[in-house]
């Protein structure tokens, strides 16, 4: 049944509208429903319209798979044309918010955000950045040892029998390589999601599909020569961790989970093909059927030919036969090769345009144009997810204090030394702000000498993820404003007294003394960071 009675937008904008409680909310469909008055302001009305159902939708206003008002009821009740409702249903699409289903039957259905999309995403564009095997080990090596280490220390009974049956699964899958590697990124990802900390459970969840890759060419025959080595070590690997965790031994646990890391990798190519970039694209078109699966194979259901075309569209771009700006081949001729009916193939061509990855223009000739994956659409996507798992402020800066500290040590042992001069620049700003207590003028410095330290990992795994922790930073600022006289605005002066030590560290490449400095940043802001007033507010509440 529809859920007309449920979408609300008196509070889409205080420029439209003026300002409004969810209280007022109008439920579209209903008698007294408010016309919308279009702004003549900057900001799109379906860009506002977008935001508004965006909220309700990560609020859990409406269910998953949940059915929305037909388009002409929404438009009506929204008082916009049908033209700007579907641009702000393309623009939830894109952010796999809802689904727009065409056709007899079809219609507006809301989605709760995953972290596949996320992952799939984020796979692709570590792959293009030219990521290696020792780039993502390396990656796994700062992330998850903490969160390990978590699950030894806070989780229940339930939550390790769960881990328990995930494992019973990793070993019932040994034969099946395609099986195989989904349960063992499937373990791997509950271990962190188990460990609290919802934060450090998405950005690990955004490697997973990379690692899946990975475990599925080492345990295919046809791909990887130790195929019963690596299944023998990954199912020891995670025994002893579960063993670990029983005994609620986290430095053991967190040990263990790091051998595992290490061991595994080690199993999957030789230390001389280390540097090989990563692959992602055998396991998507295992997934996908096969590169002709589509059609070719024999009949198959559109929607399962349409997934198994946009896979193989990802491969493509992945392995770089599909450059950016290149087009695809018409519609007649991509339905000739797949083997598809021409609806079947839109729907695939349109998933991949929800995924910025085609450029589709009506009335074009041509094939669509394809787009490589962007830092800030890969950014988006995790924030999306982190706001809809109602993941705080308190859970993001602690998972700051769990894998920046790692991060600088990293970057210290081989920190490129022509930025320092650009990181003493940054410092003296910091300096200079602190002294006429300019917070605004701080905060904004603050992040350009963040992103300087964070990029002399040299790991485009872990600059991705720095971008992502940045994204958030930058996104929740304006909410998070200091008066001049607020007592904690007395700490900028310390911060940037400790920026300069930092520097001299990584000057020396005194990779202790980076991480012992950065730790100490952090440690500044603890008391703040940990008041009930910031650390309970929900990332969605914070970022527009």
């Amino acid at each position: 049944m529809a859920a007309a009675e449920r979408i609300g937008v008196a509070a889409l904008d205080a420029a439209v509208t003026g300002p409004a409680s969810r209280s007022e909310a109008v439920g579209l469909g209903s008698p007294s429903a408010a016309v919308f008055q279009p702004s003549r302001r900057s900001r799109k009305i379906a860009h506002i319209v977008a935001a508004d159902l965006r909220r309700q939708i990560l609020r859990g206003d409406f269910a998953a798979d949940q059915q929305l008002s037909s388009e002409g009821e929404m438009a009506a009740v929204l008082g916009v044309s049908r033209e700007t409702l579907r641009e702000a249903l393309r623009i939830l699409e894109a952010q796999h918010l809802v689904d727009v289903r065409r056709g007899r039957g079809g219609g507006v259905v809301v989605r709760r955000p995953g972290l596949a999309a996320v992952a799939r995403y984020t796979a692709l564009l570590v792959q293009l950045r030219g990521a290696t095997i020792a780039h993502l080990e390396e990656a796994r090596s700062v992330l998850e040892p903490p969160a390990a280490e978590l699950v030894a220390l806070r989780s229940g009974t339930e939550g390790l029998d769960h881990l328990m049956g995930l494992h019973e699964r990793v070993r019932a899958a040994e034969s099946d390589p395609l099986a195989f590697a989904t349960a063992v990124a499937t373990f791997d990802q509950a271990v962190t999601d188990l460990s609290g900390n919802r934060s450090i459970g998405v950005i690990a969840g955004m490697l997973r599909e990379i690692y899946a890759g990975q475990v599925f060419a080492a345990v295919n025959p046809a791909i990887g020569p130790a195929a019963e080595r690596v299944r023998r070590r990954t199912l020891a690997g995670h025994g002893e961790f579960l063993t670990a965790a029983q005994r609620r031994d986290a430095e053991t646990a967190r040990r263990v989970w790091s051998d595992y890391l290490l061991a595994t990798s080690r199993l999957w190519v030789s230390r001389s093909r280390s540097q090989q970039p990563i692959d992602v694209a055998p396991l998507w078109r295992a997934r996908g059927g096969g590169a002709a699966a589509a059609g070719l194979g024999g009949p198959m259901p559109p929607a399962r030919a349409a997934t198994a075309i946009a896979s193989e569209i990802r491969a493509r771009i992945a392995e770089g036969s599909l450059a950016e700006g290149d087009r695809l081949a018409s519609l007649a001729e991509l339905s000739a090769e797949f083997g598809v009916s021409r609806p079947t193939l839109r729907e695939a061509l349109r998933t991949l345009e929800m995924e910025s990855l085609l450029e589709l223009r009506a009335g074009d000739r041509a094939g669509p144009l394809v787009c490589h994956p962007s830092t800030q659409v890969a950014t988006q996507l995790a924030g999306t997810v982190l706001e809809a798992r109602r993941t705080t402020l308190g859970d993001f800066f602690h998972a700051l204090r769990l894998i920046e500290p790692a991060m600088v040590e990293l970057a210290a042992t081989r920190f490129d030394q022509a930025s320092i001069p650009d990181l003493r620049a940054v410092a003296a700003e910091l300096t200079d702000a602190a002294g006429v207590l300019d917070m605004p003028w701080f905060a904004g410095v603050w992040p350009r000498g963040a992103a300087i330290v964070f990029a002399g990992t040299g790991n485009p795994v872990l600059a991705v993820v720095a971008e992502i922790l940045q994204w958030v930073r930058v996104s929740t600022r304006p909410a998070l404003a200091m008066p001049p006289d607020d007592p904690w605005t007395a700490m900028a002066g310390r911060l940037a007294a400790q920026f300069n030590d930092l520097i001299d560290a990584l000057a020396d490449g005194d990779a202790a003394r980076a991480r012992a400095c950065w730790t100490a940043m952090l440690d500044v802001n603890t008391p703040f960071v940990e008041s009930a007033e910031f650390a309970e507010r929900l990332m969605i509440d914070v970022i527009d």
